[in-house]
């Protein structure tokens, strides 16, 4: 299975991607969360080359959001670095990923709701590159673990000897990507 997850710069699929990250995971290898973690590809991509070049847009209302998320979170994913990548640098990397992957194309690929899979469905579209996974593979985290577990907001606790929620850094994608893998593996009704 993989999961991904993106933090943009709105709830549209042409907005700004801010970053991202993917993490193949086997449930029968019975991962704990830092083995999710380590097998993770976190990429942050150039908003500004997204907003000119490719005209992906920003909505000032999640630009505010943003202002107000723990300093860590908007460090990882809102501020720009010199080392942020182009948008097809970014696909091409997660592609690689996938390659390493045997049958990774024909694995679920899990992500929390669909914006993720629509902004990075959108940005292979725009670039004319492949998508990663065809568009019948994404399944919606939320759903499961509300079906699973009987929840009614999409989490669920997690009954795992090793687990710390405390370690779990929100909005940052590898972290966000872990913490729903660990969800749909190791859910508990709370």
């Amino acid at each position: 299975m993989l999961i991904f997850d993106v933090e943009t710069l709105g709830v549209e699929s042409n907005s700004v991607i801010l970053s991202c990250a993917l993490i193949h995971f086997d449930p029968e290898a019975k991962p704990s969360y830092q083995d999710l973690l380590d097998n993770a590809i976190f990429i942050k991509l150039n908003a500004r080359d997204q907003i000119e070049r490719l005209k992906r847009t920003v909505d000032t209302g999640t630009l505010e959001w943003w202002k107000n998320q723990h300093d860590y979170a908007r460090n990882i994913s809102l501020d720009p670095k010199a080392s942020d990548v182009l948008a097809e640098v970014a696909l091409t990397q997660l592609h690689n990923y996938m390659n390493k992957i045997p049958k990774a194309t024909e694995q679920t690929m899990w992500a929390r709701g669909s914006l993720d899979q629509m902004a990075i469905d959108s940005l292979a579209k725009k670039l004319d590159m492949q998508p990663i996974t065809g568009y019948n593979m994404w399944r919606d985290v939320r759903t499961a673990v509300d079906l699973l577990y009987g929840t009614t907001n999409g989490y669920v606790g997690v009954d795992h000897p090793t687990f710390e929620r405390h370690n779990v850094i929100k909005h940052h994608p590898v972290h966000d990507c872990a913490l729903d893998a660990m969800q749909l593996m190791y859910g508990k009704s709370v």
